[in-house]
């Protein structure tokens, strides 16, 4: 969909101007253009829409999202990845976006290279928005793992002419390494997971570093909860933003500088915040759901996040014409506290065994009992023998302190939270910079 890609980038850094009414045309034209295409390209949803008794042209624009059924992850991971992705694509040459699922379901996403640099796009515009410039050094603090690097041309071009200059750092890394290389790169912007930067702002108002001056840090990838978001403002010195967004997506909404609240990034996404199946009023919390405008080589049509949000006013009062949520209840980590005082971050755990095993996996949590003992429990799609689970404890183990015991449980069925929870599936029972938050005031 060459066509559409290029009317996209022809208009999407000229959206935040534009009025209400050319924004909800252009969606109109987006939603119908890939619910056309899912019809006809993937199995799976010409399956889908033909046992509801739906057909393309009864969804003419957003007004008309409804008619289509809802989906989830599990309708993905299910079924033979031919039957989810377009059949004018090839699957070796898709884009692979893996991720260990902000609701405990590891997932693999894939699109085309045309695609991940469309949706990046968006990303870039939010950090306009902040405040970042093309010649700012960016010191990103992210995972470096083998299924979460970057190497796309767009993003090798951009480092080659200095326009937005990262400097990755791995957010695994101990706080005081993390900080020596973070005053080594000098950036003016840092961006990373807030639990990391979180923990590495403690160290830094312990040990200060002079040299060590952002003008501002963006935070993103879990939920910036506001205990989190003073330590980080007050470490580094500088003002904090927040993006939501998710691996299917890239970028779902951005904060408002002028107005606080957040964007809804209406021209890459239509999100619904659902309240017992209507739309959400102002103030009111809901279950996210989520269709991708400009996905075609592996569309997402009415997708359960697994998110809860609160829904904010149609328009934001600062002018721009995107509509807005209140606050965001996603994704949220503990760090877990080992034997001795040393930190270890989850993902050191999860990401290595959602690399190997994940296919296997319907839900997952991984849970610190007590300082010497994780245990992970799984929701299996079935039995999957001792091989597997034996190499699970295996890479556990050789990621754990001495001392520390792993015990894999395999469950029918994982806890769920309960009235106004969000489940967690990286969770410590020892010691939580969370105890006490109020998920809906985030």
């Amino acid at each position: 969909m060459r066509g559409e890609h290029l009317h996209t980038l022809a208009r999407l850094w000229r959206h935040p101007a534009a009025s209400r009414e050319e924004l909800a045309g252009f969606r109109d034209r987006k939603l119908r253009s890939v619910v056309a295409r899912a019809y006809r390209t993937v199995p799976f949803y010409r399956s889908l829409l033909d046992g509801c008794g739906v057909r393309p042209e009864d969804v003419r624009g957003v007004a008309d999202l409804s008619v289509l059924p809802m989906t989830s992850s599990q309708d993905y991971r299910t079924r033979p990845l031919e039957e989810v992705i377009s059949g004018r694509v090839s699957a070796r040459a898709l884009v692979r976006r893996p991720t260990s699922g902000s609701s405990g379901r590891p997932f693999v996403i894939r699109r085309t290279e045309a695609e991940d640099h469309l949706l990046n796009q968006f990303r870039l515009r939010a950090l306009r928005d902040f405040g970042v410039r093309l010649r700012d050094r960016i010191g990103h603090v992210r995972l470096v793992s083998a299924s979460h690097r970057r190497g796309s041309w767009a993003g090798r071009l951009r480092q080659a002419l200095g326009i937005h200059r990262e400097f990755p750092v791995d957010s695994l890394w101990p706080a005081e390494r993390l900080l020596d290389a973070l005053t080594a790169a000098r950036p003016d912007v840092i961006k990373g997971y807030p639990s990391v930067l979180s923990r590495a702002a403690g160290s830094l108002r312990e040990h200060p570093q002079p040299e060590l001056a952002p003008r501002l840090v963006v935070a993103g990838g879990e939920t910036l909860a506001p205990l989190r978001r003073q330590r980080i403002q007050e470490g580094f010195g500088a003002p904090v933003f927040d993006i939501y967004g998710a691996h299917e997506f890239n970028l779902l909404a951005w904060e408002c500088s002028r107005a606080g609240g957040y964007h809804v990034c209406d021209d890459n996404v239509v999100l619904e915040v659902l309240r017992d199946g209507r739309p959400a009023r102002p103030g009111e919390r809901g279950e996210v759901v989520v269709t991708g405008l400009h996905g075609y080589a592996m569309p997402f049509l009415r997708y359960r996040l697994g998110d809860v949000a609160i829904r904010g006013p149609e328009v934001c009062s600062c002018g721009a014409p995107f509509s807005t949520l209140r606050g965001v209840e996603g994704r949220m980590h503990d760090y877990f506290r080992m034997p001795g005082g040393g930190l270890l971050h989850p993902d050191e755990i999860v990401v290595p065994i959602m690399e190997a095993e994940a296919g296997w996996f319907d839900r997952y949590q991984l849970t610190q009992v007590r300082e010497d003992l994780v245990v992970l429990q799984v929701q299996p799609f079935d039995a999957p023998g001792e091989e597997r689970t034996a190499r699970v404890r295996r890479l556990a183990a050789e990621r754990l302190p001495t001392g520390v015991a792993f015990r894999l449980e395999l469950v029918d069925r994982l806890e769920e939270p309960g009235p106004g929870g969000k489940f967690r599936f990286c969770r410590s029972l020892v010691a939580s910079d969370l105890d006490g938050v109020e998920w809906g005031r985030l």
